[in-house]
């Protein structure tokens, strides 16, 4: 069973494990900057202040991607503008789940959660284009492509080419209910 939670301090170790300990290789395929990655303490403190700001407030949130209860994985909303918009992003912690068809429900089902919490009038995703899994995934969740830039897609992404998404609330919804 899939589901998803706001982030809480429990899961802070998850994710920074998952984002400072990775290999360069690992950085690279995703669009991570090796050199902008923050240290293990930094990215905690930084998570950790995140957690029970006011959503009108907010400019990041985490979203816990949840498998059977156990953290999978996550999807953030980044440069946050309440009642406007935000960027939304996704990682599977784990590799041996990923490509499995989790991925589509636990976005489609954080896209939902943002989309009430925030209230924005957009949400785009922007994937490293040649990173298969999230293009593949937002494209059979049928997600528009509005094209594709040369840009960093957050503070700690290399500059590279990107596929830009329009992540519409009722494509989201329409993904879930399978109709």
């Amino acid at each position: 069973m899939y589901s998803v939670r706001a982030m809480e301090l429990r899961d802070v170790p998850l994710i920074v494990d998952y984002f400072c300990r990775g290999t360069v290789d690992f950085y690279i395929a995703m669009g991570t900057d090796p050199k902008k990655v923050p240290t293990p303490e930094a990215y905690h403190a930084h998570l950790a202040s995140l957690i029970g700001v006011p959503a009108e407030k907010a400019k990041t949130f985490y979203s816990i991607w949840l498998l059977n209860g156990e953290p999978i994985g996550h999807s953030s909303l980044k440069d946050i503008v309440f009642g406007e918009f935000g960027s939304q992003h996704l990682h599977i912690w784990k590799p041996l789940e990923r490509g499995k068809g989790a991925g589509g429900r636990l976005f489609c089902q954080s896209t939902l959660d943002f989309y009430e919490r925030f209230q924005p009038k957009k949400i785009i995703c922007e994937p490293k284009a040649a990173n298969p899994l999230p293009n593949r995934m937002l494209q059979k969740i049928g997600f528009p492509l509005l094209g594709s830039r040369v840009a960093a897609s957050s503070e700690i992404a290399l500059v590279c080419e990107l596929n830009t998404y329009n992540v519409q609330r009722a494509l989201a919804e329409r993904y879930l209910t399978g109709k």
